[in-house]
């Protein structure tokens, strides 16, 4: 029997840095992604009637083609946000990890906490994708504090007023979070992130969590690469 050990920094890291140089094959994680959610509603601006506010959904990292971790091994849940909506004042989005029992974060230097951001094209670039930790108004936090039900994830810098993350309607965010069970997750249980783009208004997108109790006939291997969803997004963005 053998376990794998967790480098998932490989090609993340190159991503932010925006170099590449595979020096040993390295295993491609899956996502097995829960349901996309419809956030609030809002008034177009300078316009009339009503439009989805925010979308988005959560997933898990698995081995391929759709193995689960395994006790003490290190996986990758993430919330993948779009903000289809346009109000004229855009949105500062709140945001939560809430775990269930048995399931907590591992971010280390290893295996860090990600922040990524896909911003529409205007009259200085194209589209572009942005390491939100190299942002001087946002960065990338790498430790969760309490938050009103679970986990904040608030930006370090402030972000858009309160350690909020702003967005306005073309707009996509990706955070990737490195969790650890001590317990089997069998899929009743899931990974909630709790999402607040206006007052009063909060949807929860989650998605099954599944651990195995043991690992068996796996061989060991060094690199993980993890992927962004939202670098499959067409037009690709520049920088993925």
């Amino acid at each position: 029997m053998s376990r794998s050990r967790s480098g998932f920094t490989c090609f993340l890291f190159a991503l932010a840095a925006g170099t590449f140089s595979a020096s040993a094959p390295a295993v491609v994680l899956t996502w097995n992604n829960g349901l996309i959610e419809d956030i609030g509603t809002d008034t177009p601006c300078n316009g009339s009637g009503s439009e989805i506010r925010v979308q988005g959904y959560t997933g898990q990292s698995l081995l391929p083609p759709n193995f689960a971790p395994a006790i003490g091994e290190i996986f990758y849940a993430h919330l993948v946000l779009s903000h289809p909506g346009n109000p004229c004042a855009g949105s500062a989005v709140g945001l939560e990890l809430l775990l269930p029992s048995g399931v907590a974060t591992a971010v280390s230097v290893d295996n860090p906490v990600f922040c990524f951001a896909r911003v529409p094209a205007n009259g200085q670039h194209g589209i572009l994708l942005y390491n939100l930790a190299n942002d001087a108004g946002y960065g990338c936090p790498q430790t969760l504090p309490p938050g009103l039900q679970g986990l904040a994830i608030y930006a370090p810098n402030g972000g858009a007023g309160g350690g909020s993350w702003g967005m306005a309607a073309g707009f996509f965010l990706e955070f990737l979070v490195p969790l650890k069970a001590s317990a089997p997750q069998l899929g009743n249980n899931s990974i909630y992130f709790r999402v607040n783009p206006d007052i009063g208004v909060v949807g929860y997108p989650n998605v099954p969590v599944y651990v195995d109790s043991d690992v068996i006939f796996r061989a060991p291997f060094e690199n993980q690469d993890l992927t962004l969803d939202i670098c499959t997004l067409t037009p690709i963005a520049q920088g993925c």
